[in-house]
């Protein structure tokens, strides 16, 4: 079970909040369960608890989001548990690549201007 202490809770909330205000997804191409995918993946990249401190959570939401638009131009996004299982399985190509721009332009913002997190 994914252990949630120090920001990654946080970063999850971020993660939904972002997909839900900033990302306009015909065909819901993310869901929560794609999410929590991407947090266990930081987290196994960044396994210490210190990692995970407060002051590191823009580095891990840009982490993330880098992976998660690494996964959608590759129209893959392998289970955390099962990983032959593509969660982007069946998914539209036009939507993957759609959401993949999306948040590239979200990640840009983030990235260019880190005060823009508190805007969002």
């Amino acid at each position: 079970r994914l252990q949630m202490g120090g920001c990654r809770k946080k970063c999850l909330s971020i993660l939904k909040t972002l997909r839900d205000r900033h990302l306009e997804l015909p065909g819901q191409p993310l869901n929560n369960y794609h999410m929590k995918t991407l947090v266990s993946y930081e987290c196994e990249k960044h396994p210490r608890e210190s990692d995970w401190d407060e002051s590191c959570l823009g580095d891990r939401l840009n982490g993330i989001l880098l992976q998660l638009i690494s996964c959608l131009q590759c129209r893959r996004c392998p289970h955390y548990f099962l990983p032959n299982l593509d969660l982007f399985q069946g998914k539209p190509h036009s939507a993957l690549e759609n959401a993949a721009k999306q948040t590239w332009r979200l990640a840009r913002e983030i990235l260019t201007n880190p005060k823009s997190l508190e805007k969002l």
